[in-house]
């Protein structure tokens, strides 16, 4: 057979060189091991390590910003709130004329006598952000009416504030109790509303024949 006699041939070769071709092998299959599988593999190993730090470092930011994004919410929220309150006590232009007539109410619901209701000149604060609105009044009643009526608007939602208070001297009335005469300016707030201006369309050019 063959094989027998390769085997022969292989034993007549020195020990030294054998030992030679044999480690000589071993270290190409190495070499070859290290340049086609090792290497490309750690390449790819560094590659998915340095993505899944990418990924990690996103999911840190997305975390973070998911945080923010929750903080931010409540300032809105809390803003708005803010603002619902503000606007109450500050109503636009549109909405005074209500808030006027609510004060002539707490004046009948105080039992006084209204005398003189009269609104002024409207005056746009220096910041342009709002009116003054004074309005002059003259009302008559006891001591306890007027007390009543400055304490309800006191408590309205709207500023509401009352100014130039002035007071005659009490008199007995026709039904024998004290009463004063009392003269005041109310003055109340409105916010300016920006006029939004709509585009006009460009005349259309006649053309000359």
């Amino acid at each position: 057979m063959a094989t027998p006699a390769i085997l022969e041939k292989i034993q007549k070769i020195p020990t030294k060189t054998r030992a030679i071709v044999f480690f000589t092998i071993v270290g190409a299959l190495v070499v070859l091991f290290i340049w086609q599988i090792h290497i490309p593999k750690t390449n790819e190993i560094r590659k998915l390590e340095g993505e899944i730090a990418q990924q990690k470092a996103k999911i840190g930011e997305n975390a973070a910003k998911i945080k923010q994004l929750d903080q931010l919410r409540a300032e809105v929220k809390s803003l708005q709130e803010r603002l619902t309150v503000l606007t109450q006590q500050l109503p636009p232009e549109s909405e005074v004329s209500p808030l006027l007539g609510q004060i002539q109410g707490l004046v009948n619901k105080a039992g006084l006598s209204l005398k003189l209701w009269r609104p002024d000149k409207r005056r746009t604060h220096s910041s342009g952000m709002y009116e003054e609105i004074p309005i002059t009044l003259r009302l008559a009643g006891g001591y306890h009416n007027v007390a009543l009526f400055f304490d309800s608007v006191s408590r309205l939602t709207r500023i509401v504030n009352m100014l130039n208070v002035k007071m005659d001297m009490p008199k007995i009335s026709k039904s024998g109790t004290m009463e004063i005469n009392i003269d005041c300016t109310a003055m109340t707030f409105a916010a300016v509303e920006k006029k939004v201006e709509t585009p006009t369309s460009p005349t259309a050019t006649k053309q000359v024949k």
